[in-house]
């Protein structure tokens, strides 16, 4: 595969980030990490330390009065309620808190998710006919249901009352207006009256906010401890469907974490013993890759059902049980990606594909629970918006991945002729279409394309230049960018960089030796450790083209090389053994040319 252009870019600022630091009461350097990231002046003290008082008030949610009278009716009605959720973590999240919610309320009320394979995304009309032939008279939708028109109507039609809550972006009509299912409430920030100030939450974020109106209306009051307490799992759906970090968002995130130090949920908890990580202590990044992985490989490769029924299990030895096999199936999840990984960047070369800006591969034998994954990996490695394809039950089921030049969601809607269904959002989507329709998919994309070159360039936006010798000289520096978290989508971990470090040391870690170790010496004679977690292999060539392969080999053996590395990287702190040590984690790396 042809290597991403890089752009590597020192951020600058006029203002007087050290008087601010003055006035906030904090080390400037988090001043000009908040610049860094756009955020006002007035919003810093919110920005680092969010309360409760910065959520926003469910009350504005279109339709979300209206449907919790709705609901609270049925309730009271003693009705058959099923919540529909969703296969993934944000789904799996959402539906627990809507049933478990709901279940405290004295409902009837039980839940259903489709199979990724047998049922595709979101609510269909072979569920709404299983729901109507087993008596449930009101769906409520999680996570889904904003373009679920036919199985809606569906449902209309067999006399259910039906209440969707979504957060997906929403189809217009001829005339710009919204085009949306004959529900009977349709609770979606992103509906075109909706008043909501900040809209970018998820579907977990959505049902939250939706069953605090229902606690209202029932009488138990308004933000209710008892409602407070699914907090945790509102903020894991925000990581683990990567919505942007920034403001109301931030705030969950950030009071979610907090809260998961309290947390008596048994099933949450053993997923968290299993990977052996410590509630008291949890970070957005375990998050997003330790925790959340696991709860998607449920849907992935089995169902998502599983993952529901680990949040409500009460027994110990059973949660145990559930969170061990989903740690192993995170593990199969991982190496069919890596196959899907290997063969799609196989045909990108064999078929030509690679020279495309947008890439559209089309992998008949990948799973379909992994395309997803594989279209992100591709996405990192060449930045291109791209989409995997491959064969479902009757007809092309893909998935996509794109960057921020690239709205995905509007992209498909010009080629919605050639899709028999899609949904998603700028950033990722899902799609089905005819096999006959393939090439064509590809061509029209990539005909209707305005990404310029500029656009494909990997552009990484340094905070500061700063030294090994001034980080090791000043470690108090670590601690204090933990104020920044929780880092993810909208904001990124700050990023120090440093020109010209020798390697002096380097060798492979992990299971399967993909990682690397180095120990670098910068200015100064500074000497650190650090940890690069991206390709391990494809840097290695790239080191053994730039330097040769004897010297690459000297310096694996700690001896005498010429290997010369430009590193961006964040501090942290090694613990061991009761000694800490700073250490740097690579996110990016150049090779100067001045000494090749």
């Amino acid at each position: 595969m042809s290597r991403v252009n890089k752009k590597w870019t020192i951020r600058r600022h006029g203002e007087d980030y050290q008087a601010i630091g003055r006035e906030l009461g904090v080390n400037p350097l988090l001043v000009w990490m908040m610049m860094n990231r756009e955020i006002p002046r007035e919003e810093m003290e919110s920005y680092l330390h969010p309360k409760r008082s910065d959520l926003g008030n469910p009350h504005t949610l279109l339709d979300g009065d209206k449907a919790a009278d709705i609901l609270c009716h049925a309730i009271e009605s003693h009705q058959k309620i099923r919540i529909m959720g969703d296969y993934d973590i944000d789904g799996i999240m959402s539906t627990y808190i809507l049933h478990s919610g709901l279940r405290s309320l004295g409902a009837d009320c039980d839940y259903q998710i489709p199979h990724r394979v047998r049922d595709g995304y979101g609510l269909n009309p072979r569920l709404v006919e299983e729901a109507a032939e087993e008596g449930r008279q009101v769906l409520v939708t999680c996570d889904n249901g904003i373009s679920s028109f036919d199985a809606i109507r569906s449902a209309k039609e067999k006399g259910m009352t039906v209440i969707v809550t979504d957060h997906h972006a929403i189809a217009a009509d001829e005339h710009g207006e919204d085009k949306l299912p004959p529900a009977d409430a349709l609770v979606n920030p992103h509906r075109k009256d909706d008043p909501t100030t900040y809209k970018e939450i998820c579907g977990a974020v959505v049902a939250w906010k939706f069953l605090d109106l229902v606690y209202e209306k029932s009488g138990k009051g308004s933000a209710s401890e008892e409602w407070w307490k699914f907090l945790p799992f509102a903020a894991i759906a925000t990581v683990g469907d990567v919505m942007p970090l920034r403001e109301e968002n931030r705030a969950i995130v950030k009071l979610g974490l907090s809260a998961m130090r309290d947390l008596d949920n048994i099933g949450l908890s053993a997923l968290i013993e299993e990977k052996q990580l410590d509630k008291r202590h949890m970070t957005a990044f375990q998050i997003g890759f330790v925790l959340g992985p696991c709860l998607n490989a449920a849907g992935r490769l089995e169902s998502a059902l599983q993952g529901v029924e680990l949040l409500e299990c009460q027994d110990r030895a059973r949660a145990a049980e559930i969170a061990g096999h989903l740690a192993d199936l995170n593990e199969k999840r991982k190496k069919e990606t890596e196959h899907g990984v290997d063969e799609a960047e196989f045909l990108l070369k064999e078929e030509g594909w690679d020279k495309d800006r947008v890439l559209v591969i089309y992998e008949p034998d990948v799973p379909e629970s992994v395309v997803g994954i594989v279209a992100g990996r591709i996405r990192e490695r060449t930045n291109k918006p791209t989409i995997v394809l491959t064969d479902g039950q009757d007809e092309v089921k893909g998935s996509a991945r794109s960057i921020e030049a690239y709205h995905m969601y509007n992209s498909l809607l010009e080629v919605s002729d050639l899709l028999d269904k899609f949904g998603g959002h700028p950033m990722a989507a899902g799609m089905s279409l005819p096999r006959g329709n393939v090439d064509r998919f590809r061509k029209a994309l990539n005909d209707k394309c305005r990404l310029t070159d500029e656009d494909l360039t990997q552009n990484l936006r340094i905070d500061a230049d700063m030294t090994f010798f001034y980080l090791l000289k000043h470690p108090e520096l670590v601690g204090e960018l933990d104020l920044l978290e929780p880092f993810g989508n909208g904001n990124e971990k700050p990023v120090f960089a440093e020109s010209h470090t020798r390697v002096l040391k380097m060798r492979t870690i992990g299971k399967e030796g993909q990682y690397l170790k180095f120990t670098l010496q910068g200015k100064n004679q500074a000497r650190i450790e650090a940890l690069y977690f991206g390709d391990g292999v494809e840097m290695k060539k790239d080191l053994t083209e730039a330097f040769g392969e004897d010297q690459v080999e000297a310096a694996m053996w700690g001896r005498a090389n010429r290997l010369c590395l430009t590193v961006a990287y964040y501090p942290t702190i090694n613990s061991f053994r009761g000694s800490e040590s700073v250490e740097v984690i690579i996110s990016d790396y150049l090779i100067p040319k001045d000494v090749l």
